[in-house]
């Protein structure tokens, strides 16, 4: 059984591996056609998963090939079949091995299926996921229509929320305005109460008044009367006397009547005016009711709104919780969100700190103001050092040549003297050789004597300058205690102004001087020229025309008004950082550090801002004369000349050079460059160099006619204007040009590529095209064309002036400074006069300040009360009503006071005219008294026989007299009795108009009450100081006279005076009554409100 198992053991193992090995491969196959079946299109496999595969893979066929090595030595030499190898029998430990080998391949096997079922289940797992994805494209679409209706709706509803939101604020806005014009509307009521008040004190008082004259009126045409008849019929009439007063206190009392009625019938047609008010309030009321029904919709509207608002919210929310996509893009919205109210933070705290900027630009404009002075003063004394340093230097500088040349000399000399001592016994040669030598000695030591002679000289001249600079701001300083203050506040920046453009085209001119002294353009040009030779013709090109800008601006303050003198302040304000852009480019000059870009930068920034000053100040009318442009514009021509001949040398050295030098080739050939490229710019620069000799002609031709104060029509300045801009133009084509070459060659240069003619031909097409706006057909036609027009131009122009004999006078007028400083010395003379006055309006100012105080006072009182009537907004439909009608009545108050002045103005005519009469009768009196002292006199010559006639004469003056005395008596007793009835009369009529003819048509309130009171108070306080201010004291002496008025009787002026206290006494004790009734009216209302 044994043996049995044993021969069948390898069988059976070989015949397990085979099928293993089988199964193994059809696995193997069956995963590779897996693989090869598994879809391309998932895409969210990781590669993580592949790598994993791959391992799989890779572990898979490190078993097979383990597998395989076992099968081989297993197989080692095959029994065959009927061979005797196959009955021999097996040992134990020939099956030993196998076995394990057996199982450890079982092990692997099994291995091998696990992972094969995990790569099963992770394939299915796949294909699930794919499902899913699929499934998730179609609800992510889906969802995607979803959150675009949402958003529709959502927006619908937000555009919904700003209708109402808008519609909300205007109502708001309508109920604030409607607010505010009832706190306007209660102010004017309270104002409008006051005014009528004060009207009808006034109407009273021009009624008393009225009726005083009227009486008055009476009293003295019946005077008159009676003067004007005889004596028999006055006795008649002194018995008559009473029944007048009568029938003159019955004319009083009808007219009282009439204006009893005339008051009823206004007050009949003010309530019926009222009553039809009210009718028309009541439907505006009713109106504001349905308004409110309207607003009172909307707002449930809104709500509504904001309710849908909320709903849609929370949909969106749920929507957004549904799915990682809408999570996503609502954490997009939210970042965003935080981003933007960052931003916005950041936005406020920038603004704020604008402000901040703005407050300490200003801050720092004030401080600069005042410490422009300070510097100014600083860098004059720092300039003053500096030249005094500089001038101490020169000298030791000077010095220390000269001592070392004489060092120099005597070491020479001495070194020559042992040299002659030597040889002295040699040779008189040699005598001869050192007596030469001693007179170039000597004339050497003259020469550097003249030398340190001129030093000295020019020593002791600058030193003599800085004493007259120094003698000359000493001079200054004295003197400016002695001026005004409005020199320093409107004169001193002018006059500074001025002085500032004189040093801005000093500084333009040294610029241009010194360019010229060390880069003369005739020389450079005949030597290799460089590009800096370029920006060095540019940086004098502005500098010329800033010179003729402020030359232009010193012409028009020379010449200007007084008036705009004065305002030339603000430009020196704008100019203070320009001079010091320009100190800084002299400085660099100085110093031999020029840095041209940063000069030129500088140079255009000064030029635009000038210019700016002068589009802004300047304009053709205000120069009236044109010389400085004519200057300004031939200078500009002649540097705009050298400036085309710099870079057109440069342009055909550029290519020269290229094609000479660094070996760059043509591709047509050098002589197509000869005749196409260097033949015209060798025209273009000789008609530049005419055209500068031209413009240096021109400018000599004005400077002559400036020397004779005379200059060219206005008619030219068109001309040389179109001058300049065209050769403005040519400088701008040569400058874009040379730009574009020094490019072109440079990148040519660095590839070591042929040169193009028909690249460079190109580049002048367009840029003729673009600048000139013309055609060419060869190389420099347009510009040759352009530049030969101007030098035809300028040569026709140079003919024209130089034969033309209209010409225009250079006018000069007084200057403005002159006119200012009379102006000044005028206002300086002081008129004491005007100092008194002055004082006085001080006093006034004092005494209002205090009114004023009182005032706000009286303001914070009024505050007060205005809060109290915004709690009362309550009852203000009725005041609304109450103020309209009082409108009304102030309309008609208006009218009534229109009516009362034409009435006033009547009767001042009518009393302007019995005054007349008055004086017409005091006239007959008078001559009528003459007449009778006439008589008297002529009595006393009468003889004895007339004794009687002179006896009745005498008792009829004695008569007259007594009369006349009667009549004063009489008349002053009226007036009292007048004054007085009047008085009874008024209080009686007052008592009786309270009573049941005029209805109250409001009841006032605690407000008006104490209003009235404080108004009652105000004018009490007023008379009580007017009384006590004005005592008159008691005229006793010539009691006895009869011809004594009856208003200066001493009995008439205490009366007088006692009534007038009388009446205050009672008025001031009136006043306490209804403030006692008050205060007890108002602790009863606070007890009330206290239970």
């Amino acid at each position: 059984m044994t043996n049995a198992t044993t021969i069948a053991s390898p069988i059976s193992i070989e015949k397990d591996d085979e099928e293993q090995s089988d199964e193994e491969e059809q696995s193997i196959e069956s995963d590779e056609e897996n693989e090869e079946e598994e879809p391309q299109l998932v895409e969210d496999e990781s590669l993580s998963e592949e790598d994993k595969n791959e391992e799989q893979l890779s572990e898979d066929e490190l078993l097979e090939e383990e597998i395989e090595q076992v099968k081989v030595e297993e197989s080692g030499p095959q029994p065959v079949y009927g061979s005797l190898a196959s009955t021999k029998p097996i040992s134990k430990s020939e099956q030993t091995v196998p076995l394990k080998d057996y199982e450890e391949l079982r092990f692997k096997l099994k291995i091998l299926e696990i992972k094969r079922n995990e790569d099963r289940e992770r394939f299915r797992e796949h294909e699930k996921i794919k499902e899913e994805a699929e499934q998730f494209l179609t609800l992510r679409n889906k969802l995607q229509d979803k959150i675009s209706e949402l958003q529709k709706d959502v927006r619908e509803a937000r555009r919904e929320l700003k209708q109402v939101s808008s519609e909300k604020e205007t109502y708001e806005s309508k109920y604030n305005d409607l607010l505010e014009s009832m706190e306007m509307l209660t102010l004017d009521k309270e104002v409008a109460e006051e005014r009528a008040d004060s009207l009808q004190q006034e109407t009273e008082i021009l009624k008393d008044k009225i009726e005083e004259i009227s009486i008055d009126l009476d009293i003295l045409k019946q005077e008159a009367d009676i003067l004007n008849k005889l004596p028999a019929q006055r006795d008649q009439e002194d018995n008559e006397r009473i029944p007048l007063e009568v029938v003159q206190l019955e004319r009083h009392n009808e007219r009282l009547k009439e204006a009893l009625v005339r008051l009823r019938d206004v007050t009949t047609e003010n309530e019926a005016e009222l009553n039809l008010r009210i009718k028309t309030l009541e439907q505006e009321n009713y109106e504001l009711e349905e308004l409110r029904y309207q607003y009172e919709k909307v707002k449930e509207q809104l709500m509504t709104a904001e309710i849908l608002v909320e709903d849609l919210k929370m949909q969106l929310d749920d929507a957004v919780g549904t799915e990682d996509l809408v999570e996503q893009l609502t954490e997009k919205n939210l970042n965003l969100t935080e981003k933007m109210e960052e931003l916005k933070a950041t936005v406020d705290d920038l603004e704020a700190l604008k402000e901040l900027a703005d407050e300490l630009e200003e801050n720092h404009v004030e401080t600069e103001r005042q410490l422009q002075a300070e510097i100014d003063h600083r860098d004059m004394l720092l300039r003053e050092q500096v030249e005094r340093l500089r001038a101490n230097e020169e000298t030791i500088a000077d010095y220390e040549t000269t001592i070392e040349q004489f060092r120099q000399l005597v070491s020479h000399l001495q070194n020559d003297l042992k040299e002659l001592k030597r040889k002295e016994k040699d040779d008189q040669t040699e005598k001869m050789t050192l007596s030469s030598q001693s007179q170039a000695m000597m004339s050497l030591n003259l020469q550097l004597q003249t030398t340190v002679m001129k030093a000295q000289a020019k020593s002791i001249d600058i030193e003599l300058r800085k004493l007259e600079a120094s003698q000359a701001n000493d001079r200054l300083n004295m003197i400016q205690p002695y001026l005004p203050e409005p020199f320093f506040k409107t004169e001193n920046d002018p006059i500074s102004c001025l002085l500032l453009f004189k040093r801005l085209e000093f500084k333009s001119d040294l610029i241009i001087k010194h360019l010229d002294q060390n880069y003369p353009v005739s020389e450079k040009i005949m030597d290799s020229v460089t590009e800096n030779l370029i920006i060095i013709c540019e940086i004098k090109q502005r500098a010329g025309w800033l010179s003729s800008l402020s030359a232009r601006f010193q012409t028009y303050v020379k010449n200007c008004e007084p008036n705009t003198f004065a305002e030339m302040g603000k430009v020196y304000l704008d100019l203070i950082g320009v001079e010091r852009k320009m100190n800084g480019i002299v400085e660099l000059f100085r110093t031999d550090q020029m840095n041209e870009a940063y000069c030129l930068t500088e140079l255009q920034r000064i030029i635009s801002q000038v210019e700016h000053l002068v589009e802004a100040n300047l304009s053709e009318q205000q120069e009236k004369s044109n010389a400085d442009q004519f200057f300004g514009l031939t200078k500009a021509l002649d540097l705009n000349a050298d400036r085309m001949i710099v870079i057109f040398t440069f342009a055909r050295q550029l290519l020269d050079n290229s094609v000479k030098k660094d070996g760059l080739v043509i591709d047509e050939g050098v002589g197509q460059m000869e005749q196409d490229y260097m033949e015209p710019l060798g025209r273009l620069i000789t008609q530049a160099k005419n055209s500068k000799i031209i413009a240096k002609k021109l400018m000599r031709q004005l400077e002559d006619k400036f020397e004779e104060a005379m200059t060219l029509k206005a008619d030219y300045l068109n001309r040389f204007k179109m001058l300049y801009s065209i050769s403005k133009k040519l400088c701008r084509f040569c400058f874009d040009v040379y730009k574009e070459l020094v490019s072109y060659v440079d990148a040519k240069r660095g590839s070591h590529e042929p040169l193009e003619l028909s690249f460079i031909k190109k580049l002048l097409r367009e840029k003729g095209d673009e600048i000139f706006e013309m055609a060419e057909s060869s190389m420099w036609e347009s510009s040759l064309r352009t530049l030969k027009t101007l030098t035809n131009e300028l040569e026709t122009t140079h003919s024209q002036v130089e034969y033309d004999d209209k010409l225009d006078k250079i006018t000069t007028k007084v200057a403005p400074w002159i006119q200012r400083a009379s102006d000044i010395k005028a206002e300086v003379v002081v008129n004491h006069e005007l100092e008194h006055k002055l004082q006085q309006h001080n006093e006034e100012i004092i005494k209002l300040i205090k009114d004023i105080k009182l005032k706000d006072q009286s303001l914070q009182e009024a505050d007060v009360k205005i809060n109290l009537l915004e709690k009362r907004m309550e009852v203000a439909k009725k005041e609304i009503e109450h103020v309209k009608r009082l409108e009304e009545d102030l309309e008609k108050s208006v009218n009534q006071e229109q009516l009362y002045a034409e009435t006033m103005e009547s009767l001042q005519n009518e009393n302007d005219a019995l005054e007349a009469e008055i004086n017409q009768l005091k006239k007959e009196a008078n001559r009528r008294e003459e007449k009778r002292q006439s008589l008297i006199r002529k009595a006393a010559t009468f003889d004895l026989t007339e004794h009687e006639d002179t006896t009745t004469m005498q008792e009829m003056a004695g008569n007259y007299y007594e009369m006349s005395g009667q009549m004063e008596a009489l008349k002053n007793s009226i007036r009292y009795l007048r004054a007085e009835n009047t008085e009874l009369k008024k209080l009686d009529f007052i008592r009786s108009l309270r009573l049941d003819l005029v209805e109250p048509t409001k009841e006032f309130t605690v407000d008006d009450r104490l209003k009235s009171i404080a108004r009652e108070t105000r004018v009490l306080v007023k008379d009580l100081r007017s009384a006590g201010a004005s005592p008159r004291v008691i005229q006793l002496s010539d009691y006895k006279n009869n011809s004594q008025s009856g208003k200066k009787l001493p009995d008439y002026q205490y009366q007088t005076q006692q009534s007038v206290l009388y009446t205050l006494k009672q008025r001031s004790e009136q006043l306490r009554d209804q403030i006692k009734s008050q205060l007890q009216f108002t602790q009863k209302k606070v007890n009330k409100l206290h239970i």
